[in-house]
């Protein structure tokens, strides 16, 4: 799981972040799902209370749903624990991203300077079963 969130940003945000390895916490990704056609892990998503905290797909596997139907996982798992709104955070320059969640109901709700890098960040939202 570890090689495809580093494939991922390293593809999307090219040397934003730290170098190789990315530093992914422990915590919580043992609550994650994937996506495994073919015993390789292609996907991933991981939530935590009403947020979407990670969306990765590798780009081989993007527009064929994978990635639409970990969105679906995510959103059933946040509205399951009783939350109206859910809420992710995307990179402003992330095109792609923000146009794949806007197909899928999200709306910019705020932009805000990312807490460590000189970039802007999207808080988006959407309505449980929306």
């Amino acid at each position: 799981m570890r090689a495809l969130v580093q494939a991922v940003v390293d593809e999307a945000y090219g040397g934003l972040w730290a170098p190789p390895p990315i530093p992914i916490g422990e915590d919580g990704w043992n609550l994650s799902w994937i996506a495994v056609p073919d015993a390789k892990i292609v996907g991933v998503v991981l939530t935590n209370g009403e947020w979407l905290d990670d969306l990765w797909v590798l780009r081989g596997n993007r527009g064929c749903g994978v990635g639409q139907r970990l969105l679906a996982h995510a959103e059933a798992e946040i509205a399951a624990r009783g939350h109206d709104t859910l809420r992710l955070r995307v990179v402003q320059s992330n095109e792609a991203a923000i146009a794949f969640y806007r197909r899928h109901g999200w709306q910019i709700a705020r932009a805000y300077p990312h807490e460590k890098f000189p970039i802007t960040m999207l808080e988006m939202s959407k309505v449980a079963g929306g």
